[in-house]
């Protein structure tokens, strides 16, 4: 409606380029600006298209007429200015074609495309603008106010072969009511589940993989409010209990992620629990028809770092095979690659997690555009995602290969100049692949819920759905925050740390409540203790990341088991090479919790969730060695390991029902009463 001010000019020239309406340019502008934002596009990148975009448009709007021999292989790849006349015209079938600005393949590729050969424009823009009080300042910007498709403003006939805008079917009391009640239920769930939400948005606006999650809703919205909406408002809801149970059984996932603090589980029962409330407002007949589109939302849970890992290494594979097939001398060290004389290290950033997302969520949201069953839109998103892990292959074949021409390597940025002109012809090919599948037409239904009345009350089960959310995820952040059992002595003073070790310092920034701290240990090995005494679970590995001098990289990740005195422990092997050197670095780290001790993060949580859930809660955290330069043979980690863990535990006694008073003596206190009680006896 904000773009009829546009097609108001009966006599197109170049001032119709801006004659725009202002709620076009500011909708139009919000649209541009998400889509920036959520692709990644650079600034350059914005500007050049501006820049093309805007001499594109006087040019393609001016009245001149090129020769046919110019204009024809012109309007093959570029829109010229008989192209977009096109669009001008006054019928709507030519009007409702040549949609592009600038190249004409988009039309093409989508069956837009209309030849201007084959067409003769007889008038130009909209009929009633042809009156001269409709053509005013005031009355056409009123016109996306006051346009009636049904009468009043409707566009005539202008040819016997006119198409007349068909009946769309009214919104009934039944998805009135059904809409009011779902908006609130969720409403109440996401008030109650704020931090969940947030914590969800901040990993899409970190993360180059999560950014197109900024796009799920909006897509959401226009598959149906618009693309799909002819045929949802022809189903009817029937609202019912079903969907309580899953707003239950979702609210027992958060809490039980809540409490061991698995952010990916609170984020999953986010997305369930609005399946939930959608459920209950729609029931069972109606939900099932539109499930390939409400599963949509869990594509909100970023949870492609279960993939980074496996792609990581597939990246690995690329470069190894791409240098058997061209025959050039390699080496491989876990994620280091050496092709000829260049050196490579395979970072997270190279796993191509990004064009994996990003590929995904367009396959499937043409999926939903195209097809109505689940398993052809799962097919699209499965295609897309495949096209993205090929993108990524592209990417590094073209950086060895270029590399490999030219006899040094590229920078960071030429790489990245590689990745967007990838990752626009990878695009391009499921846009191309997209346009040449037939769409599915959906089956109107009418009254699909007429036989199964609703049962007494369930057209409230929606705000009850977001009312129990309330009552249990809201009050529990709200006044049990992380089930954390705090004491006054909770907190470790450095000061008892350095009666037992000297030279500790502090390490980092490990956040409240949370105390990491850096002990030597030999010429070449530092300690690294990450502890909490007040029940908080989430500890961060990030802290044995070396901190010296910037630019250490994360290599290779293995397990290492040391043995000494016939004790033995599982650690956490990372190995770190700095930037453009040779530096070598190793960190070797393992999780405790009280006496118990283990390698993996996951077990660490539970234990740790599960004590402070019954109110026992204990020192707990991870012990790690940082090694400069390669790894000794013979090494001895297991007894420093046990021995300070012990000492932990004698500085901490809050936990083991000791008093306050005792709790509040020092360490080397402690050590003078034990001597002191030792020689009495």
């Amino acid at each position: 409606r904000t773009h009829l001010v546009h097609h108001s000019d009966t006599a197109v020239d170049v001032t119709t380029a801006q004659r725009h309406h202002p709620l076009e340019t500011a909708i139009t502008t919000i649209i541009a600006l998400i889509l920036v934002f959520a692709l990644g596009f650079s600034v350059y990148a914005l500007g050049i298209y501006l820049l093309l975009a805007s001499l594109s448009s006087l040019y393609t709007h001016t009245n001149m007429d090129l020769p046919e021999s110019i204009d024809r292989p012109l309007r093959r790849w570029l829109v010229t200015p008989s192209v977009h006349a096109v669009h001008h015209s006054a019928y709507q079938p030519e009007t409702d074609s040549n949609y592009g600005s600038i190249l004409s393949i988009w039309d093409r590729l989508f069956g837009t495309y209309t030849d201007p050969a084959s067409v003769r424009i007889s008038r130009f823009g909209l009929a009633y603008f042809r009156q001269r009080r409709e053509a005013a300042l005031g009355p056409v910007l009123l016109q996306p106010f006051e346009y009636d498709p049904s009468g009043g403003h409707a566009l005539p006939a202008t040819r016997s072969n006119d198409e007349t805008v068909a009946h769309r079917p009214a919104l009934s009391q039944a998805w009135r009511q059904a809409i009011y009640l779902w908006a609130a239920g969720t409403l109440l769930a996401l008030l109650a589940m704020w931090p969940t939400l947030v914590d969800m948005a901040r990993l899409w606006r970190g993360a180059e993989a999560y950014q197109y999650a900024w796009l799920v809703v909006p897509m959401l919205v226009y598959v149906v409010g618009w693309h799909h909406r002819d045929s949802i408002l022809s189903l009817s809801p029937v609202p019912g209990y079903a969907g309580m149970v899953v707003v239950l059984a979702a609210i027992t996932l958060w809490l039980a992620a809540y409490v061991i603090d698995i952010r990916l589980g609170q984020h999953i029962a986010l997305v369930i629990i609005l399946q939930g409330i959608a459920l209950s407002s729609l029931g069972w007949a109606t939900y099932r028809r539109l499930l390939p589109i409400m599963l949509m939302l869990f594509l909100l849970v970023p949870c492609g770092d279960l993939l980074q890992v496996p792609l990581r290494n597939l990246t690995v594979k690329w470069v190894e095979w791409f240098a058997v097939v061209l025959g050039l001398p390699h080496s491989i060290e876990g994620y280091i690659i050496y092709v000829g004389d260049h050196r490579y290290v395979v970072i997270d950033a190279c796993s191509g997690l990004s064009f994996v997302t990003l590929a995904g969520f367009l396959g499937y949201s043409f999926g939903l555009l195209l097809f109505r069953s689940l398993k052809k839109v799962l097919a699209m998103a499965a295609l897309g995602a495949a096209l993205g892990v090929m993108t990524n292959a592209v990417r590094i074949w073209l950086i060895i290969g270029l590399d490999w021409l030219r006899g040094s390597q590229m920078n960071l940025e030429a790489h990245s100049d590689i990745q967007l002109l990838v990752l626009l012809a990878s695009l391009a090919g499921l846009l191309l692949i997209a346009s040449r599948l037939e769409q599915e037409i959906w089956p109107e239904v009418t009254d699909n819920g007429a036989a199964t009345p609703a049962l007494p009350g369930a057209r409230f089960a929606p705000l009850a759905a977001g009312i129990m959310t309330v009552a249990t995820i809201g009050l529990t952040q709200s006044y049990a925050p992380g089930f954390q059992t705090r004491s006054n002595q909770g907190a470790m003073p450095l000061q008892q740390m350095a009666v037992l070790y000297p030279e500790v310092q502090r390490r980092g920034d490990p956040g409240p409540g949370i105390y990491a701290l850096e002990i030597p240990h030999s010429e070449t090995i530092d300690m690294v203790l990450v502890a909490t005494w007040d029940g908080t679970v989430r500890i961060d590995d990030q802290l044995m990341t070396p901190e010296d001098t910037p630019g250490w990289r994360h290599t290779d990740t293995d397990l290492y088991r040391n043995c000494a005195a016939g004790h033995c422990i599982e650690l956490v092997h990372k190995t770190w090479r700095q930037r453009g050197e040779l530096d070598t670095r190793h960190s070797l780290h393992a999780y405790f919790v009280g006496d118990r001790v283990t390698d993996s993060k996951l077990a660490f949580r539970l234990a740790s969730g599960w004590r402070r859930l019954w109110g026992q809660p204990m020192v707990s955290g991870l012990i790690g060695f940082e090694v400069r330069g390669p790894l000794p043979v013979e090494l001895n980690l297991a007894g420093p390991f046990s021995e300070l863990k012990a000492r932990l535990n004698q500085i901490s006694p809050g936990y083991s029902g000791a008093s306050s008073k005792t709790q509040s003596l020092s360490a080397e206190v402690r050590e003078v009463q034990f001597n002191t009680q030792a020689l009495l006896f």
